[in-house]
């Protein structure tokens, strides 16, 4: 009786802790369906994805992955940081996905048809530094290194499953979206670069370069430019995660929880 009792309580930890980690942080190593770490390097940047002062639009970037299952987007994971370390605690977010609108006539891909759309407002995602990296500050409207910053946050968004979009892809037919970042700061002063979020750039590349366009808050880009580092001329990715629904980690839990109570009765 005591063993089973054990063994219902190791079921019980596991799920408990396997479940709670679906709405905590993103670690390395943790499951993902797609992942482009950040770059800590000297040569990373962080690439405006909001109103600067200098445009008269918000920045929108953008940055293609591979689907190949299928299944609802519930977990979006960025990093990014704020110029000169001046974060405003107040931004609201807005994440999209698109389908891929591929090269042709336009000679790189971009985004092509917006899938889906959410809001995040300030108490709706979850915020905490991640490292600590001097890096600089890009404003591609102008293609000017504008600053630096020295702080790496990583924004953990989470969507109930109702909302989530839903992918397509599948194993041998594999789906290409566009996830777009771009961060409304509110108390932004007009005409000045206080308050400006970046979006972290990546190593890991794939496919085509990330792109940006300019859009006001509630509206969409009409028209997207490829990113290319200023300092170098090469081609620029964006550093972001999307992970494993939280059912699907739950379901995972509950499979090692059943294989620890089984061992345990064995013994």
């Amino acid at each position: 009786m005591r063993t089973r009792t054990i063994a219902v309580a190791v079921a019980v930890l596991a799920v408990v802790v396997v479940a709670g980690a679906a709405r905590a942080d993103w670690e390395t190593g943790m499951p993902a369906k797609y992942v482009q770490m950040p770059d800590l390097s000297s040569m990373g940047l962080d690439v405006t994805a909001s109103y600067c002062g200098m445009n008269p639009f918000v920045k929108v970037l953008a940055d293609d992955f591979p689907c190949e299952s299928r299944g609802p987007i519930t977990d979006i994971h960025i990093w990014g940081s704020w110029l000169e370390d001046m974060v405003n605690l107040n931004t609201t977010f807005k994440l999209s996905i698109y389908d891929d609108n591929p090269a042709g006539p336009v000679p790189f891909s971009r985004p092509g048809d917006l899938r889906w759309q959410r809001f995040f407002g300030p108490t709706e995602y979850l915020k905490r530094s991640w490292a600590t990296a001097d890096e600089q500050f890009f404003e591609p409207y102008n293609n000017l290194i504008i600053g630096e910053d020295h702080t790496v946050f990583q924004y953990n968004f989470y969507i109930p499953a109702a909302e989530a979009f839903v992918q397509e892809g599948m194993p041998g037919a594999r789906k290409v979206y566009w996830l777009a970042v771009q961060a409304i700061v509110p108390t932004a002063p007009v005409g000045t670069w206080q308050d400006v979020f970046g979006w972290k750039t990546s190593l890991d590349h794939w496919n085509d370069d990330a792109v940006f366009g300019d859009a006001d808050y509630w509206s969409n880009p009409t028209s997207w430019s490829e990113l290319i580092d200023p300092r170098t001329g090469d081609s620029l990715d964006m550093a972001f995660a999307i992970t494993p629904e939280p059912a699907t980690l739950c379901l995972l839990g509950a499979g090692v929880a059943g294989l620890l109570a089984r061992r345990i009765r064995r013994k």
